[in-house]
């Protein structure tokens, strides 16, 4: 009997193990698989043998030589944090943006630009909704982006809004990613299975920088208790070494340390081997010890013509990245890397083919990883 690659397997070897990173991949690909207050829901069994919700999954076969020379062509070499041609740091020169955005408002500027411009005639975002939920957000104008400015630091099944549309069936579109679902959406563009996706339309991928997201159920539990029931107006995370969640109310703000809140964070979260959104046309993060600076890693061509563009037109303001903060970018990324491949290993899923990885590459991140973690 052949193996299970589909929903069942998918229940059996992602779901049950609490490895699902509720990326949105799989919800609204086929009437039985769906969002609901930020959980994802069953709503009839399927029996197929194969089907793309097993394959689209960033916690299922991960194979990085495959993806990378899918995609760029070429081995995974780069082990530290993935194809690259430059890395800097940016702001949006627009005062508006900032205040609106999370840190320097580069991703809100790209992708009005991209669809100003007309490189997407659509784009895919996470919006907060009510009660702090996230969800995906499709947008066809410029004044809509804002609309998701900020983060929520919560799981978000962002890519169900790629799969759902409406889509007219010719629009370019542009998504904005965490790791998991830019894995995901590089396991779309490569999968053998029949499109019933937009993917091939994808024309821009901004991916954000990410080492965790919380579980939205206990987490918002935890926090109305710690503000009293006070409607919350939305969440920050202050960067090293201040670790704090500060939580905007009406009027007042709270702080709570970040150790607080770490057993919010899924298992699905340590196993996950890329901070940086390696497989997007440019990342964006944080410059640490630069209020109001964003870092930004440039990896394809499309991007790096978008962000050209950007700067040219007086929207970025950018400066070269201190070699102190990529060193620093670096070492985090490999140390990621490092706790990973440790919890799969202590979970038993190297054994079982999950991730397709040399073991020359496996000791080299592991070595890399020692050095970075000292």
């Amino acid at each position: 009997m052949a193996e299970n690659r589909g929903l069942q397997a998918l229940e059996a070897n992602v779901i049950q193990k609490d490895l699902c990173a509720f990326c949105g991949a799989c919800l609204s690909l086929c009437p039985y698989l769906r969002s609901w207050g930020g959980r994802w829901v069953k709503l009839h069994d399927c029996d197929l043998a194969e089907g793309r919700c097993y394959a689209y999954c960033p916690r299922t076969e991960l194979d990085l030589d495959a993806i990378h020379s899918g995609l760029l062509g070429g081995p995974y070499e780069d082990l530290a944090m993935g194809p690259f041609r430059r890395v800097v740091m940016a702001q949006c020169t627009d005062p508006q943006v900032r205040q609106r955005a999370q840190t320097g408002g580069v991703v809100s500027a790209l992708m009005s630009l991209a669809l100003d411009a007309g490189w997407i005639d659509a784009a895919v975002l996470t919006r907060r909704g009510e009660d702090q939920l996230p969800e995906g957000y499709l947008v066809r104008k410029r004044e809509e982006v804002l609309i998701c400015a900020g983060s929520s630091y919560v799981a978000a099944p962002t890519l169900e809004a790629l799969n759902r549309g409406p889509w007219n069936g010719d629009e370019r579109i542009g998504v904005v990613a965490i790791p998991c679902q830019v894995q995901a959406l590089a396991k779309m563009r490569l999968s053998a299975l029949e499109r019933k996706t937009p993917i091939d339309r994808i024309a821009l991928i901004v991916g954000l920088f990410c080492t965790w997201a919380l579980t939205y159920r206990p987490f918002m539990e935890f926090v109305r208790i710690r503000v009293q029931g006070v409607p919350i107006q939305k969440m920050d995370i202050t960067p090293p070494p201040e670790r704090l969640l500060k939580v905007h109310t009406h009027g007042d703000v709270w702080n709570i340390p970040l150790d607080e809140i770490r057993s919010f964070i899924p298992p699905t979260c340590g196993v996950c081997l890329d901070m940086t959104s390696e497989w997007a046309d440019l990342s964006v993060g944080t410059v640490e010890g630069m209020e109001g600076w964003n870092t930004v890693v440039v990896r394809t061509e499309r991007g790096e013509e978008l962000f050209e563009r950007a700067e040219k037109e007086g929207l970025l303001e950018i400066r070269q990245l201190p070699e102190a903060n990529f060193q620093h970018l670096r070492d985090a990324s490999l140390l990621k890397k490092r706790r990973a491949l440790k919890a799969l290993q202590e979970r038993g899923e190297l054994a079982t083919g999950y991730l397709k990885l040399s073991q020359e590459a496996v000791q080299r991140i592991l070595e890399d990883g020692t050095e970075a973690e000292s």
